[in-house]
């Protein structure tokens, strides 16, 4: 009985751990990041490979819903509302699903069902979002399902899907200026009166950035007003007098930021080190 009871525990404990084992997977799982303006972009997926396979029209058949990967469907998550090929996505944790199409036109799904695995339990109910992209034909393979982001920029980015010898591309927006704004203004509120000059100066360089040129130069005449005496502030200042065209009170600003700067520099027995670009900016700014 003492060996048999000794022989059953060994049974269970080999069992539990036979069960509790993690093994590699034939689609190993990966995830994308990217943040776009304030905005973060997360894609979980598993990665299938092409092993010689014909793809497109066959493994995945056309004109049948797809999960966009293997195992669990694909994952797309926004911290805030985003803009695909000009549509809305609002802030949330989606699945994807695509149904390619031999000729035209290819649809991609983002679905508010996101512990679906494959698409047997689909629900187009539940769709937040379709899109209609045309596929682009590549001269090479891509042997793993990839996802990723390219041409990323201060508010858009290029999301595509590469497999096999094709590529999707959708074209994102997430323009960052409200919530820009809106943390501007917080830090406004929260600041101490000495720094405020700082937070203003932050907001106008932003401003500059987007081109809200009459916005940036507000802020940035409430930053000099409060100290006088920072050489980037007057730098800041001149390059939104030039964006808004008034190049002469530019270069006036221009040469007051060299002027400052080289006199901290001095008295630090150093070199302004950025006087050769702010006079760049000078040379290249019309003199009439």
């Amino acid at each position: 009985m003492k060996k048999l009871a000794i022989a059953s525990f060994l049974a269970i404990a080999t069992t539990a751990s036979v069960q509790a084992q993690e093994l590699p997977k034939p689609s190993p799982s990966a995830t994308v990041t990217q943040t776009v303006g304030l905005t973060d972009i997360t894609v979980v997926y598993s990665r299938p490979a092409v092993k010689g396979r014909a793809i497109w029209g066959e493994l995945v058949p056309f004109g049948e819903l797809w999960r966009a990967g293997a195992n669990k469907a694909t994952k797309f998550s926004t911290t805030a509302e985003i803009k695909i090929e000009h549509r809305a996505l609002p802030a949330g944790d989606y699945s994807v699903f695509i149904i390619p199409q031999n000729e035209g036109e290819w649809t991609v799904i983002f679905n508010k069902e996101t512990e679906l695995w494959g698409a047997g339990d689909y629900n187009e109910e539940m769709d937040q979002l379709r899109i209609e992209v045309m596929p682009k034909k590549l001269p090479y393979i891509t042997e793993n399902l990839e996802f990723h982001f390219t041409k990323v920029e201060m508010g858009s980015a290029v999301f595509s899907m590469n497999w096999e010898g094709i590529q999707l591309d959708l074209n994102i927006d997430a323009d960052p200026t409200p919530q820009a704004f809106r943390n501007i203004e917080q830090a406004l509120n929260d600041s101490e009166e000495e720094d405020k000059w700082k937070v203003y100066r932050s907001g106008a360089s932003y401003a500059r950035d987007v081109e809200m040129t009459d916005k940036g130069l507000e802020w940035i005449e409430k930053s000099v007003a409060l100290n006088s005496s920072n050489w980037y502030s007057y730098w800041v200042y001149a390059s939104l007098l030039a964006q808004d065209k008034n190049y002469t009170k530019a270069t006036e600003m221009a040469n007051e930021s060299i002027k400052i700067g080289k006199a901290e520099a001095k008295e630090k027995s150093e070199t302004f080190s950025y006087e050769a670009r702010i006079q760049a900016d000078i040379d290249g700014w019309p003199t009439k």
